[in-house]
């Protein structure tokens, strides 16, 4: 029976045409066969028989087609929810696409922004770097060319002198009144910050030597100063004996130089007083050269800061209560130590 099926149904054919061709096929072969016994002469019973199988026949057959109409119908939903479901994904799938082209496109900005910026700044950085080195080329060439002007000057005779200041800083400070502590003592506590004018002599017979006397109890006052009663802790003829070493060391230094008149030495606590060193010469010439050979030389591991002072009167200077023991806060020299310029004169503690 599989040889002429075969034959029959040489190509492949789909699961539904091929139960239809078998079940044409079987009809077929029945009536055949029912034809042939009718031929023989069959009797009416078997063909009441055969009518009956026919009949169970078609009804298994319509059976089969009515369930196999039930699977196509479940199959073809079952087909349409899987397209839904595809649908779906798919929807769901370009979503997602898009949401991450979208970051990524968003990424892509800001790092272009961030990059845009960084160059920006650079790029500023650069200006500003290029602009610094421009005006220190120009400053540069500008002290060469005032250099080379001076030297010019001096080669040809010329004499030097600085430069005048603006004309409007000149009007300011001939308004201004004169600083009183300045002029009696040759320093301000106030210093650049005062609002009076400090006529700094260009000459004087007068030199400052700023903070050159230091002992422990002075260095121990000057981190207390908020302490009044960090110096009880040294001793008067402590300082005073350090004073004399001073005193031995120094004088002659300078009378190396010229005739000494007036040799005097703060004791004062306040912080632009304390430990500064006047020393008055007979002649401002003398005083020039004391103040080229000692300014900027090192003493006690210090470098020593001269300058011309405008004392030249000592009792507007010196503090008249160190007598009275009474001198808080005191703006003038408070004199403990000092040298009469006489010839072989000697250091004297002054009591209190």
């Amino acid at each position: 029976m599989a040889a002429p099926e075969t034959a029959m149904f040489p190509e492949k054919l789909s699961h539904k045409k091929y139960r239809a061709a078998l079940k044409k096929e079987k009809r077929k072969k029945r009536r055949q066969e029912l034809a042939r016994l009718r031929d023989s002469g069959l009797s009416q019973k078997e063909e009441e028989e055969e009518a009956a199988v026919a009949a169970v026949d078609a009804f298994i057959e319509e059976q089969q087609l009515e369930e196999e109409r039930l699977l196509e119908i479940e199959r073809q939903k079952l087909h349409e929810e899987w397209l839904l479901r595809e649908q779906k994904a798919q929807e769901e799938f370009r979503i997602k696409k898009e949401k991450e082209e979208a970051a990524r496109k968003r990424q892509e900005e800001q790092e272009r922004k961030l990059k845009e910026e960084w160059e920006e700044q650079q790029r500023k950085e650069r200006e500003e770097e290029q602009q610094k080195l421009q005006e220190k080329k120009e400053r540069e060439e500008a002290v060469q060319k005032m250099l080379e002007q001076a030297e010019n000057e001096l080669e040809n005779g010329a004499t030097w002198q600085n430069p005048e200041p603006p004309t409007e800083l000149r009007i300011m400070e001939k308004d201004r009144a004169n600083c009183p502590f300045y002029s009696k003592t040759g320093a301000c506590r106030f210093g650049d910050r005062c609002s009076r004018k400090h006529n700094f002599p260009a000459s004087s017979p007068t030199l400052l030597i700023k903070s050159m006397f230091t002992t422990f109890g002075m260095e121990q006052c000057r981190r207390d100063d908020y302490d009044p009663d960090a110096s009880l802790e040294y001793s008067e003829e402590e300082t005073y004996q350090q004073f004399l070493d001073f005193y031995d060391d120094v004088l002659p230094e300078f009378k190396n130089v010229g005739k000494v008149v007036q040799f005097k030495v703060s004791c004062n606590l306040e912080p632009h007083l304390r430990g500064n060193v006047y020393v008055q010469y007979q002649s401002e010439e003398e005083c020039q050269a004391a103040l080229a050979l000692f300014n900027g030389r090192w003493y006690a591991g210090r470098q020593l800061q001269c300058e011309f002072c405008p004392v030249t009167r000592w009792k507007m200077a010196i503090c008249g209560k160190i007598q009275h023991k009474f001198f808080p806060h005191c703006s003038t020299v408070t004199q403990r130590y000092s040298y009469g310029g006489g010839l072989g004169g000697t250091p004297s503690l002054l009591k209190e």
